[in-house]
């Protein structure tokens, strides 16, 4: 006879998930991140700038993203213009391609690493693989990671004359560049879920079931990521006085605030994972019992 799948308790998950943030210290993991995001980020940059030159679109995307950090916060945007600019008109795309991008490989991988013990942390579990082992696959990981990214950047370009050029030699003319504005949102959404996913799957020293495409964890971790940064630029733009109060690095200190949140939305979609995992082998032990009685 065939058993039943047993329920989950989805209240006890939410209770649970919400309390072991807490019980982790989950806060000051995200405070971590941030801080080895902080380290990475110009390397990463670097490596991105390099992937976007060798398709000859490094201008166009980070113009874009420039825009599209300005239409949230005109003084942040300022504050990393320079910097931006500046590894833009480095000559990372041409003779020094490859050590850039092995020195930002390596650099960003730090950040790979630290979420990974976050996560361990988050499963209770103790970090066993050897470092020949390790090591390489965060580097794998972090290499899929800035490859990702660097799509998503030529997502955001892809849209206005460009598209419409594509459009022109595929033979559709404007309608390809209506579908493709309709298209390229839930395409960039289901991107950031899917490395959201991976993430969660390799990076913590748990054999997992099967990898999820798409997992509850890093649903939620996205729809939180959303709904905090919708709401920070709602107060950076209406309420926030931090750049009369800091001066010119109020946007660095902004920006600092707003990765922190994405980290903290991060860790929160992995303790739902895991707490799902927790629930789900709560209910089978619980299901065997009253079939054995």
């Amino acid at each position: 006879m065939k058993r039943s799948s047993p329920g989950l308790n989805r209240w006890r998950i939410v209770k649970g998930a919400l309390r072991r943030l807490l019980e982790d210290e989950c806060l000051d993991k995200a405070a971590g991140l941030s801080f080895y995001a902080l380290l990475s980020a110009a390397p990463a940059i670097l490596a991105m700038v390099s992937l976007l030159g060798v398709v000859g679109e490094a201008e166009s995307t980070t113009e874009a993203v420039l825009s599209l950090a300005h239409d949230i916060s005109a003084e942040a945007a300022s504050a990393i213009r320079p910097i931006i600019v500046e590894l833009t008109e480095s000559p990372s795309a041409g003779a020094t391609l490859i050590g850039s991008l092995v020195l930002a490989i390596w650099s960003s991988s730090k950040y790979i690493g630290a979420f990974g013990r976050a996560l361990n942390t988050v499963y209770r579990v103790e970090e066993s693989r050897p470092y020949w082992k390790f090591k390489p696959l965060m580097l794998l990981i972090t290499v899929v990671t800035l490859i990702v990214l660097s799509a998503l950047g030529l997502l955001l370009v892809l849209s206005g004359p460009i598209a419409e050029t594509l459009g022109e030699l595929i033979g559709m003319g404007p309608t390809a560049l209506l579908i493709w504005n309709v298209v390229r949102w839930p395409v960039f959404v289901f991107f950031v879920m899917l490395l959201i996913a991976l993430l969660y799957y390799v990076t913590p020293n748990v054999r997992q079931p099967k990898f999820r495409w798409v997992s509850l964890g890093a649903f939620i971790a996205l729809l939180v990521m959303v709904a905090v940064s919708a709401c920070f630029v709602i107060y950076i733009n209406g309420f926030s006085s931090y750049n009369v109060t800091y001066g010119s690095i109020g946007g660095v200190i902004v920006g600092l605030a707003w990765v922190w949140m994405v980290n903290l939305s991060l860790l929160l979609g992995a303790e739902f994972d895991a707490e799902i995992e927790r629930e789900r082998e709560r209910a089978t032990t619980v299901s065997d019992q009253s079939m054995s009685a």
